[in-house]
């Protein structure tokens, strides 16, 4: 059980008193499985708080997610083509106007907190730091120098590979904030986020390398907030992890798609999400599948995992003329290539498959498969 957060001042919740908590300091740290986001204070700019929950007004060209399912488009004709957020879930509600978005969710704060940090996991962010006692959950800044226990950090690999590897336009970092509402099972959650724009290929310090890349100073990004908020509308929708997720993917389009090329016999996945983001979740992927982690370079872009019960990956897999013994004893050895895109986008592929105690067919198809839904 958390501690309980402060308790909404109700309706008449001044605007000031809303920034004054959001400024609280959070200490707190993630546990992602796979990879470790480090517990070091690095030199990024805080988030700091917005003057105030703003959103482009509906003329301001907000781009919003491509709904995927008819009852998403269902939902966005109810909606009326007005500014704001076009996905509605059940128990969920979108309140306060286009400068002002907030959900209003119909359950007890208890019961939200633990999905607000799992959602962002999901979404590829390393949760930074968590003050229960506030309401308050931030994110690490997507991309920025957090090291690994490899000693991985972004601004290191983009000076490795500085002809090859995408500039990131912007790193972001988010931050969820809950209040009670006003009675004990409604609880108002505030998305509000940050983006740093790339400037130019200048030195980050005074006499350092010309080909690292600098930032400019941290700003209120309206579009970002937007997204999140939709996104986290159908996550808090479901009632378990998996319908939750479920819920995600019929709202909107996927993020991640395998891809089989005829002519060099292979097949990988490419996800619209920059490599730090689609590392994290390559990270839970895995875990959910059952691999077991083996060894991991972030900066290399390699992930070796293991499975004791790889025939589990085939339950709900029909292959015609193919069959599995799901009492044969086996155990799977895999090795992943995650290789980021110039254009931001990143890659998966299968860099070897190992079969200890026998073997199963189509196996490459087969896990990527099952890798790609989980990504989407």
């Amino acid at each position: 059980m958390i501690q309980r957060v402060l308790p909404s001042v109700r309706p008449k919740l001044t605007l000031m008193t809303a920034l004054i908590l959001s400024a609280t300091s959070l200490s707190g740290c993630s546990s992602i499985p796979f990879f470790s986001s480090g517990s070091d204070d690095y030199p990024a700019a805080r988030l700091d708080v917005p003057p105030t929950f703003t959103m482009p007004t509906p003329q301001a060209g907000l781009a919003m997610p491509a709904i995927a399912s008819a009852r998403a488009a269902e939902a966005s004709k109810k909606d009326g083509g007005t500014g704001g957020v076009l996905v509605r879930g059940e128990g969920v509600k979108v309140m306060g106007g286009p400068d002002s978005r907030y959900l209003s969710v119909d359950a007890s704060p208890d019961a939200v907190w633990p999905k607000l940090q799992t959602f962002l996991q999901d979404e590829g962010y390393t949760v930074k730091k968590v003050e229960p006692g506030v309401g308050l959950i931030e994110t690490d800044w997507t991309g920025s120098q957090s090291a690994d226990q490899n000693g991985f950090s972004l601004m290191k690999l983009l000076k490795l590979t500085k002809n090859t590897f995408f500039k990131p336009d912007n790193i972001e970092k988010v931050r969820l904030r809950i209040e009670q509402g006003e009675t004990a099972n409604q609880t108002l959650v505030f998305v509000t986020s940050q983006k740093m724009p790339l400037t130019g290929d200048q030195p980050l310090f005074p006499g350092d390398e010309k080909d690292s890349y600098k930032y400019a100073d941290a700003q209120p990004d309206p579009t970002l907030s937007a997204d999140v908020l939709a996104r986290l509308t159908a996550y808090l929708s479901g009632k378990s992890e998996a319908e939750s997720r479920a819920m995600m993917n019929a709202s909107f389009a996927p993020r991640a798609k395998l891809f089989f090329n005829k002519d060099k016999d292979e097949r990988y996945i490419m996800v619209s999400q920059p490599y730090p983001r689609v590392w994290n979740r390559l990270g839970l992927a895995l875990d959910r599948l059952g691999f077991d982690p083996v060894k991991s370079n972030q900066k290399d872009g390699v992930i070796e995992v293991s499975h004791n019960h790889p025939q589990a990956l085939y339950a709900d897999v029909a292959l015609r003329g193919e069959q599995v013994d799901p009492k044969q004893s086996l155990k799977l050895m895999l090795t992943l290539k995650v290789i980021p895109q110039k254009d931001g986008t990143t890659r998966i592929d299968v860099d070897n498959i190992k079969v200890d105690g026998g073997s199963l067919p189509q196996d490459r198809f087969v896990i990527l498969s099952k890798i790609n839904a989980q990504m989407e």
